[in-house]
């Protein structure tokens, strides 16, 4: 299934335009992007609204996972600039020192998230803004060299894995050690192996609701 058949939306304002907008997004804007989710979530305390670069500094000193999450900005920007050499580098010292594998060329909007980065892996042909990868989750292929495409506000369980040429729609719930091998549409939660998908309860970002913890039990 076409993603917009899943999202109801034109191939070209789900793929090309969406993936343009990931361009345009600079290193140092999609940083303050995740640091604001992170803050979002008051991982900041009685601060959140310290200048971003301080903010970011404090992140990265306390948490692994923005840590993790800063260096693969920085490989993916370098990918973008068309460096040789050195983004693979820095994708494997991200490996090697937070066990969180996303090749560089894989395109994640703002606000990305993800607390724990030990043993995620991330092949997709692109994830949307606002994404959650809680801990252990594989993104990838199946039985074929076909990708997943994920949207905006997709909240991934620990342990869960998304496989295959699919589409993930948008505030989509993946509960934890869900197996997902089919289409999800818009403002569903999958659950299960493999996973079934039934509609989520209230559609809203991932933090901001019950529907994640629903998704895990």
């Amino acid at each position: 299934m076409s993603e917009s058949r899943v999202t109801g939306l034109s191939p070209a304002r789900t793929a090309d335009a969406r993936a343009q907008e990931t361009r345009g997004s600079g290193l140092l804007e999609l940083i303050a992007s995740d640091v604001q989710a992170w803050t979002d979530l008051g991982f900041l305390g009685s601060s959140p609204r310290r200048a971003a670069p301080f903010a970011a500094l404090r992140l990265a000193w306390t948490f692994s996972g923005f840590r993790a999450t800063l260096l693969y900005r920085l490989s993916h920007a370098l990918y973008r600039a068309r460096v040789r050499g050195l983004p693979g580098i820095v994708a494997a010292y991200n490996i090697a020192l937070h066990g969180l594998d996303i090749p560089p060329f894989v395109p994640i909007g703002p606000r990305l998230y993800i607390p724990h980065p030990v043993g995620t892996v991330v092949s997709a042909r692109r994830i949307g803004s606002g994404a959650t990868l809680v801990s252990a989750v594989t993104i990838g292929m199946r039985n074929e060299a076909a990708f997943p495409l994920i949207g905006d506000n997709v909240y991934i369980g620990a342990g869960g894995r998304v496989l295959g040429g699919i589409v993930v729609g948008n505030d989509v719930a993946i509960g934890a050690n869900a197996v997902v091998l089919t289409d999800v549409p818009d403002g569903s939660v999958a659950v299960g192996v493999p996973a079934t998908v039934r509609p989520r309860s209230a559609v809203r970002p991932p933090g901001s609701s019950s529907d994640e913890h629903n998704a895990d039990r």
